[in-house]
């Protein structure tokens, strides 16, 4: 089964996370914060993310890396696990 199968499965890509109040996994905000310095620095700001408010493109972002690095932790950081 693939990633997101079992991400859906597990029911960690329909959480209401922002009305839930769930914070960032930790993994999500240091990827965020790096992406952005490189997309500033390296691309000329293609992608111009923006995260900390409702709407923003990079905190959408987030909330989709938080459900991918929450299928990590529960398969023991496994990359090939269930492949």
């Amino acid at each position: 089964m693939k990633d997101y199968e079992r991400a859906k499965k597990l029911g960690l890509t329909n959480k209401d996370r922002w009305d839930l109040g769930i914070k960032h996994h930790p993994k999500s905000i240091r990827l965020m914060e790096f992406l952005s310095e490189h997309d500033v620095k390296d691309y000329h700001m293609h992608f111009d993310w923006k995260y900390g408010g409702d709407g923003d493109n990079g905190e959408a972002l987030m909330f989709q890396m938080d459900a991918f690095f929450e299928l990590l932790d529960k398969d023991g950081n496994d990359k090939e696990k269930n492949r």
